[in-house]
């Protein structure tokens, strides 16, 4: 059995990812909560219409007001729902010493929007440094993604950030959600920065890291197979800046803005103040996703990247701000 049907039966049995490969008909509309049976060949994909000036999420729109492409070939939009299905959120809390300043309070705004979720949704709780681990699974029980989330706050690492093999650890443990059809995204809770995976690094600040280091390509791969969106809320200390300075050699920004551009998610800058509010923000941001299928007309081969263009039909704009001012986030592609 090829990887691509092991994987297809593997999403098939989970529920719904952001591509998705089955053996049934081509889905119809579905309700809220219902079970999508997905066709031979049939890519689902989440995407975000803003104002950009304002940040304001476009909503009301229509199947018919996008223009869908794959590879430059025009497809027919089969599925589209707008917040309808759960949410499968990890939560991923920063543990390294520039973002320790920061941390209780990341961690008391992921408290409070835990209240900011539906009941169906479900929450994962894992820490990261120079790798990821997990505190507690995905799971509704709010007292138990509570629990974890308090316990991360009170937890430190003297690692430094491999974001890459934390990348594809985190999008191994979101796979394994439990709500049927539900969309996966990851929240890093974070200062933005990382550091080398190499083996210096990894001698001064990689000593609990696994033996094997995943690189930039396989968690990049890894994402863009799962469907899984990334986002990240982002808290800059004055250590962040200090290391910037001192340590640029072996630090650098803009890892998790690369990697959620990939998937058309959000990334919004916090402070201690507002870490709350600004989770809520983008929480509803990631809720706020349209979520379209179709079944692709082009015939490739197992393991092809096939690149994805989501845009607005020009008579659409007539009834929206500016054309300039809003902006189409979905992810960039996906492997077949």
């Amino acid at each position: 059995m090829s990887l691509l049907v092991r994987s297809a039966l593997l999403c098939v049995a989970m529920g719904f990812c952001c591509s998705v490969y089955g053996q049934d008909s081509t889905p119809a509309q579905v309700d809220a909560g219902s079970t999508i049976h997905v066709s031979t060949k049939f890519v689902v994909l989440d995407a975000e219409v803003e104002n950009k000036k304002t940040g304001n999420l476009i909503g009301a729109l229509k199947p018919d007001d996008f223009l869908l492409s794959e590879d430059g070939v025009p497809q027919q939009i089969t599925y589209f729902s707008h917040d309808q299905l759960p949410l499968s959120v990890v939560f991923l809390f920063d543990l390294t010493e520039t973002v320790r300043p920061a941390l209780a309070s990341l961690a008391g705004g992921a408290r409070e929007v835990l209240n900011h979720l539906k009941p169906q949704d479900e929450v994962a709780v894992m820490v990261f440094s120079s790798h990821a681990k997990l505190l507690q699974g995905f799971t509704t029980d709010r007292s138990l993604a509570a629990d974890a989330i308090g316990k991360a706050s009170s937890m430190k690492s003297s690692e430094g950030t491999f974001i890459h093999e934390s990348m594809y650890e985190a999008v191994d443990e979101a796979m394994k959600s439990t709500a049927p059809g539900g969309r996966k995204v990851l929240v890093w809770l974070t200062d933005g920065t990382a550091n080398q995976e190499n083996s210096h690094t990894r001698k001064i600040m990689g000593k609990e890291a696994p033996t094997y280091l995943h690189t930039k390509e396989e968690a990049t791969a890894s994402l863009l197979r799962s469907g899984v969106v990334v986002s990240a809320l982002i808290d800059r200390t004055a250590e962040t800046d200090a290391v910037m300075v001192a340590f640029f050699f072996v630090a650098h920004m803009g890892d998790i803005r690369k990697y959620a551009d990939l998937t058309g998610g959000p990334v919004l800058n916090t402070s201690k103040k507002e870490v709350a509010d600004r989770l809520a923000e983008l929480i509803d941001q990631l809720r706020g996703r349209y979520t379209l299928g179709y079944k692709p007309t082009n015939v490739k081969p197992d393991g092809t990247f096939c690149k994805l263009e989501l845009r607005l039909k020009p008579d659409v704009y007539g009834g929206l701000p500016d054309k300039q001012d809003v902006v189409v986030r979905t992810r960039t592609g996906y492997f077949r």
